[in-house]
């Protein structure tokens, strides 16, 4: 939709306002009875709308509430403020201003910036809900605006939202104190919340990282359904999962016994025929026969890496074997924390839940574990805070620990929050010495 057009349908939206506001509170047909039918006006009014909208959609069915969000002149669009919907796969569900957009894929959107903003929501749905701030342009200014979003995971198929430009707020400024209800929500002051901004870069771009690389790995397995587990086409699948620039440094597929039957690319041949049975990634995933992804741990190679895991089946839906592509997660996680470091004066761990160090700006930490490694025990409250790292999924706190140089202890401020995948998760945990 053009911006004129934009402009024309807010402004008739505006002006029939008043008049159907009576007639919508009558007719609870026309969207959830407890959706509030004022247009949010701080972020608490926005969540509570986010929120009224999923519960519509699980009461009434996705296919009836999308209807309904769609309506211009339903009780679920209130001036310019709108719910939109997205599957995780990046399609759009809902966008009632634009619906040609409806059906497409919209995870390649950015703002003026360069920011792919509905990857960056996505991520946050994924994890359940939170809050959302980048520039984007108000069509009724034709200005790029600092706007505010809430978004919220409807069930694991998809997610909704909706957003408000940070001008028209009134009231409540709950926003400046943490810049997400799921990472920050106690964090005071501008330092906290650019940190806390900074971890959901870090969240949205890491989760959008692994996802892509699990997609990868889930359509090798379809095409080996066909092509079988042993073979020259199945070796050639295998190749391109390495050679795509994945991240994937090897690829392998299995019998149902556990035995390797090809490994790709050619340096790891010689470990065709290994007995991987007894190696828990294999053993979840010949129980479960569902995709599976490890915790670091040593592989009959060698060396140390997480396995992405799917189970192999044959057309007619017989278990053939299982496929496996193996990643470093330290290169994994650098390649996005990195970029996003530079200028910053942060710094950032990525644990799993058992406490070993996946990546660390300080590569000297990376491989030990935070509840066993003898540098860590003159540390209690480091200690104690990392068992709250683990238990909970987001959260913030403070230690005293060694500086960059390890010449002498420093305060250190933190917050954290989770990326995961098939039921494992790691605690992304950005830092700020003082």
């Amino acid at each position: 939709m053009k911006i004129r057009n934009m402009l024309m349908a807010i402004l008739l939206l505006s002006l029939a306002g008043t008049a159907s506001l009576t007639v919508l509170a009558q007719d609870e047909s026309l969207g959830c009875a407890d959706a509030s039918l004022k247009a949010p006006a701080n972020e608490s009014e926005l969540a509570s709308f986010v929120q009224s909208a999923a519960e519509h959609a699980r009461d009434v069915g996705k296919y009836e509430a999308i209807k309904d969000f769609m309506e211009i002149n339903g009780s679920w669009v209130r001036g310019d403020v709108y719910i939109f919907a997205h599957d995780f796969n990046g399609t759009c569900l809902c966008l009632p201003f634009m619906p040609n957009e409806v059906g497409t894929d919209r995870s390649n959107i950015q703002n003026d910036k360069g920011v792919y903003i509905n990857r960056d929501m996505r991520a946050i749905a994924l994890n359940g809900s939170g809050y959302y701030e980048c520039d984007w342009t108000n069509p009724l200014t034709n200005q790029s605006e600092p706007k505010i979003s809430y978004v919220m995971k409807v069930d694991d198929t998809w997610y909704l939202g909706a957003g408000i430009y940070r001008a028209q707020l009134s009231g409540e400024r709950e926003y400046d104190s943490g810049i997400a209800s799921s990472t920050a929500s106690n964090l005071t002051g501008s330092k906290a919340s650019n940190m806390a901004y900074f971890l959901l870069r870090l969240q949205a771009d890491l989760q959008g990282k692994i996802n892509d690389l699990d997609e990868a790995v889930a359509d090798s397995s379809y095409q080996l359904s066909t092509a079988g587990i042993k073979g020259e086409k199945a070796r050639v699948i295998l190749r391109n999962l390495t050679n795509s620039g994945s991240s994937f440094i090897e690829a392998t597929a299995g019998s149902v016994e556990g035995r390797i039957e090809i490994a790709e690319p050619d340096s790891y041949r010689n470990f065709e025929g290994a007995d991987v049975s007894k190696s828990e990634s294999t053993v979840r995933l010949m129980r479960t026969k569902s995709p599976d992804f490890s915790g670091v741990f040593r592989l009959v190679e060698g060396y140390n890496a997480s396995i992405i895991s799917y189970p192999v089946f044959s057309a007619s839906g017989q278990l053939i074997g299982a496929m496996g592509a193996i990643m470093m997660p330290e290169e994994v996680i650098g390649s996005i924390a990195v970029p996003l470091l530079n200028g910053t004066n942060y710094s950032v761990t990525v644990i799993q839940k058992d406490g070993l160090n996946l990546y660390d700006t300080d590569s000297s930490q990376i491989g030990k574990n935070l509840f066993e490694d003898p540098i860590y025990k003159p540390y209690p409250q480091l200690l104690a805070l990392g068992r709250d790292v683990v238990a909970e999924r987001s959260g913030m706190g403070s230690y005293v620990f060694l500086n960059k140089e390890h010449n002498e202890n420093v305060t250190k401020e933190i917050c954290w929050t989770t990326v995961g995948l098939h039921g494992n998760e790691w605690r992304l945990v950005a830092i700020r010495s003082f």
